[in-house]
């Protein structure tokens, strides 16, 4: 079964607030690097969010969304939201050569964010190696997947399993413990960066690769999203400092875990904020519900990228 059919994409506070802050931040870049005529380049799917984020927020046009289902290829040129997306079916490994040679947008910087539902694999793997290769000068790659630690396995088998995807860059002492419960997502993130990082090095890419994308987010299954910059020679140095900032947004220490909260709930919470004082869970209760210390803080940490959501009856 498709992705779109088990879950609506739009609907996931969690994964909607990363998407917020991530194009925030790509935001910033744009005013120091050269950036513009940028090229998306992602999976719709049949949602589409994060393009019409794209085109308002970045003032990205020109869009490119892979789609391997068959369905889904028709569902996703009926729900294309701009007249400049374009849906090509096919999968990623197939679709992203494609691209390295197309004249329209191979001499772009790309912004390309590969959104997969599943796990570190061999042929997510491929992708971003492929992509780190040949994609032009000031672009910027996102990879999500799948985080949760069953997906790689028994736990003693995991450290291996990471070996044999990852390569050198997984210690040989890399233990049972760092690849169990919360700690797996931390793991894989800096792994993989780790590893984008090594093949830009191995490929002599002339600006290399500035890990700037670290996020861990949890609607249901923990999911991470890292990724980086791949500059020019001569932006290499302004990129890095500009993430490597404490106010950098894109490295969040803990999780993103939204609470679920009625519109209501999130609009009295909202209207508390911003405040010197941390909410806590009496001040919460004063207001006419309750909710636990953990989602208070959450919320309060968030709520500049809470969304809203409302059922409209016709």
């Amino acid at each position: 079964m498709p992705s779109f059919d088990a879950v609506n994409y739009s609907l996931r506070p969690s994964k909607s607030i990363q998407r917020h802050i991530v194009f925030e931040a790509v935001r910033t870049l744009q005013n120091d690097l050269d950036l513009d005529n940028m090229v998306y380049i992602g999976f719709g799917s049949i949602w589409f969010t994060d393009y019409v984020m794209a085109h308002k927020i970045l003032g990205i046009n020109e869009m490119v969304s892979i789609e391997a289902s068959d369905v889904g290829f028709r569902r996703a040129e009926f729900n294309a939201p701009l007249a400049t997306v374009r849906v090509i079916h096919g999968h990623s490994s197939y679709v992203l050569p494609t691209l390295y040679e197309d004249e329209k947008i191979r001499a772009r910087p790309w912004f390309v964010w590969l959104d997969y539902d599943y796990e570190l694999n061999e042929t997510l793997r491929d992708d971003i190696r492929s992509v780190i290769e040949n994609a032009p000068a000031n672009s910027l790659l996102l990879v999500t997947f799948n985080g949760a630690e069953t997906r790689y396995g028994q736990a003693s088998d995991r450290p291996g399993r990471l070996q044999e995807l990852l390569g050198d860059v997984v210690p040989d002492e890399l233990s049972k413990r760092a690849c169990k419960d919360d700690r797996m997502q931390e793991t894989l993130a800096d792994l993989a960066l780790d590893f984008m990082t090594s093949v830009a090095a191995d490929l002599a890419r002339p600006g290399g690769f500035i890990p700037s994308f670290r996020l861990i987010y949890k609607d249901g299954a923990p999911m991470v999203t890292i990724g980086g910059i791949m500059p020019s020679k001569g932006a290499a140095r302004i990129a890095g400092d500009i993430t490597s900032t404490a106010g950098w947004p894109c490295r969040p220490e803990r999780p993103i875990r939204a609470p679920h909260l009625t519109i209501r709930e999130a609009a009295t919470l909202q209207s508390q904020l911003p405040s010197i004082d941390r909410l806590t869970r009496e001040a919460v209760r004063k207001l006419g519900f309750d909710l636990e210390d953990e989602q208070i803080e959450a919320f309060e940490a968030y709520y500049r990228h809470y969304p809203a959501f409302a059922q409209i009856v016709a």
